[in-house]
């Protein structure tokens, strides 16, 4: 029995999630020389300041190790600087350097034109309402998570 997809809000917010990233990535590596990945990190640290290596990968949804070769290039390129957590001697805090703010621009110019691609034809009060519904999703999403003990759910 072939079945409809359309109204299954889980498939569309992960398809969507996907012929995003697709393109984000795409388009990021010839336009601002960045992977989406790099882009993310850079958001993320942009939007939370300096972090642990480890926290990074947690926020990513990512494994450590995954991070850490991320990091190598993006420090190798000047975009990120680690130093060593005075707290732990094994771990590392990750900061966006002055030069990575040009290429953060860019990223967060990227999205903004991509969001506006994705919700050509909708009205100010229609973008307000699927960011507010959005919104609550994400934290339905969080306190559920937060109640079974799912690790790293993103909690804002």
């Amino acid at each position: 029995m072939k079945r409809s997809l359309d109204n299954r809000l889980g498939f569309l917010v992960a398809d969507i999630a996907r012929r995003y990233g697709v393109l984000y990535d795409q388009r990021a590596k010839a336009e601002i020389e960045l992977t989406r990945a790099q882009s993310r990190l850079l958001l993320y640290l942009s939007a939370y300041g300096e972090l642990r290596q480890t926290d990074l990968a947690t926020l990513a949804d990512v494994t450590p190790m995954t991070v850490a070769r991320m990091l190598d290039r993006m420090e190798a390129a000047g975009w990120v600087e680690r130093q060593a957590d005075p707290a732990d001697r094994r771990a590392f805090r990750v900061s966006v350097t002055g030069k990575a703010d040009g290429r953060l621009e860019a990223a967060l110019a990227l999205g903004d034109d991509m969001t506006s691609r994705m919700t050509e034809g909708f009205s100010k009060d229609e973008m307000k309402t699927l960011l507010q519904l959005l919104k609550r999703m994400r934290g339905n999403l969080a306190t559920y998570s937060a109640g079974v003990g799912v690790e790293g759910a993103a909690q804002d």
